[in-house]
């Protein structure tokens, strides 16, 4: 037995008809009231009228018309929903402007809630608050995920934050590196619930995949130390003549009225040599801090700054840095505050790789021709101080460090073998007696 159709418009009679109806006829349906075939001048179109709670008359079109297949029978399906809700006693056109409105509204309200939209709107607002702007971690997010500003927040799910980690190891970034990445976007989804931009957290149940297998045998195979070292005396002596040279360059420079020399990195890389500080610390260090009267810093870690309990490090000044800081404090105009080391013209704070194009030239003048990075100064601190047999907290606290746990982790195998002595104590009460022991 053949399937009855729900209209009794069939194939072949919308056919018929859209060919030789005349302009505006109108096939009516005898199942569906109201739904009904217009021939039109290009194209014919199905449509469905009825008439609403206060009797005015309505027609919805509910597409054109193709070849009476697929598209008649979804148009007829269309017509049997809206007569349902109409002898609900609703109003499907009403319904229908309804939704249009909803559907606008959401999508507004969608791009204003992107990530983008929020990163550089609200969130941009929040981290002007902050020291720097927050320029790090608002950098931090657009550097990792700009793929994803075009996105409602609501919409980010834990695929497409899997796929990022996958992606941001594939080209070498550490675990650490990503962690501090994904916590960043996680403060800013916080915030965003906070300001009730976001109903909910869209990442409760995600977690970052644990480090890799070679990261994991870093720790092991000795590779995370390598930087992690004190400095050779030839190095030492090549970055020293490199200074003199560089600094012998900028002098003569400005001796000839060259604009923006770079003097100004000379005078920063003693001091990072000499106080071993993150080079973050040293771009916002000012007068303040670097109290020359009392020959010290007394510096919270840009680090530490977010923290209920922020530390400070205190570092006294030699007379040797004394009076080199003392003389760039001349060359700035003796100012009681600011930045000591602000842009030429404009005073205000460099870009924390300001110092790397200058660091590179330093380099390369004392015949040093592989790479060697910058934050090897800090490296060459701690080491110094670790290698010497400085206690562990006296280094850390130094370092701008609460507790000693990454000295101990990083830089431990460099401290002196304190366990020599006590192990050769207790040995002696079974060495041979008639051997002489010596306890150093």
């Amino acid at each position: 037995m053949a399937k009855q159709s729900k209209t009794s418009i069939t194939e072949n009679g919308a056919l018929e008809y859209v060919k030789k109806a005349p302009f505006r006829a109108e096939l009516s349906c005898s199942k569906i009231v109201g739904f009904h075939l217009q021939r039109m001048k290009t194209a014919s179109t199905w449509r469905f009228r009825y008439r609403d709670l206060t009797n005015k008359a309505k027609i919805i079109n509910l597409g054109k018309y193709v070849d009476g297949k697929k598209d008649r029978l979804e148009a007829a399906e269309l017509a049997i929903s809206y007569r349902a809700k109409i002898d609900q006693g609703s109003d499907p056109i009403a319904e229908i402007e309804k939704q249009k409105q909803h559907n606008k509204a959401k999508f507004i309200k969608d791009q204003s809630n992107t990530l983008g939209a929020y990163l550089d709107g609200i969130y941009t607002q929040h981290q002007s608050r902050k020291k720097n702007g927050g320029k790090h971690t608002l950098t931090t997010i657009r550097t990792n995920f700009t793929h994803l500003f075009d996105l409602p927040m609501y919409a980010i799910t834990k695929d497409m934050l899997e796929d990022w980690q996958a992606k941001r190891e594939q080209i070498g970034n550490s675990y650490e590196t990503i962690r501090r990445a994904y916590g960043a976007l996680r403060t800013l989804l916080r915030h965003a619930i906070t300001k009730e931009v976001l109903e909910d957290y869209p990442l409760k149940n995600f977690k970052l995949q644990a480090p890799t297998h070679e990261e994991k045998m870093k720790k092991f195979d000795g590779s995370e130390k390598q930087n992690r070292r004190l400095l050779t005396n030839f190095e030492l002596e090549q970055i020293r003549n490199g200074a003199e040279l560089f600094k012998s360059d900028c002098e003569d420079k400005i001796s000839s009225n060259y604009p923006k020399v770079p003097i100004w990195f000379y005078y920063f890389f003693r001091l990072a040599a000499y106080t071993g500080m993150r080079v973050g610390d040293l771009y916002s260090l000012n007068w303040i801090e670097l109290n020359l009267n009392f020959k010290r810093i007394n510096k919270t870690p840009n680090k530490t700054l977010h923290h209920r309990d922020p530390i400070q490090i205190t570092l006294m000044l030699d007379e040797t840095i004394l009076e080199l800081m003392k003389k760039w404090h001349g060359k700035q105009g003796k100012p009681e505050n600011g930045l000591v080391f602000p842009q030429l013209f404009t005073g205000e704070q460099y870009e924390r790789q300001a110092h790397r194009k200058h660091w590179k030239r330093l380099l390369k003048l004392g015949g040093i021709d592989y790479r060697l990075d910058f934050y090897s100064l800090r490296h060459h601190f701690i080491s110094k101080m670790v290698t010497s047999g400085i206690p562990m907290f006296t280094v850390a606290r130094l370092a701008g460090h609460k507790s000693t746990r990454m000295i101990e982790d990083h830089y431990g195998h460099l401290a002196p073998d304190a366990s020599i002595n006590p192990l050769a104590l207790v040995a002696s009460d079974f060495n041979d007696s008639k051997k002489e022991i010596k306890h150093g």
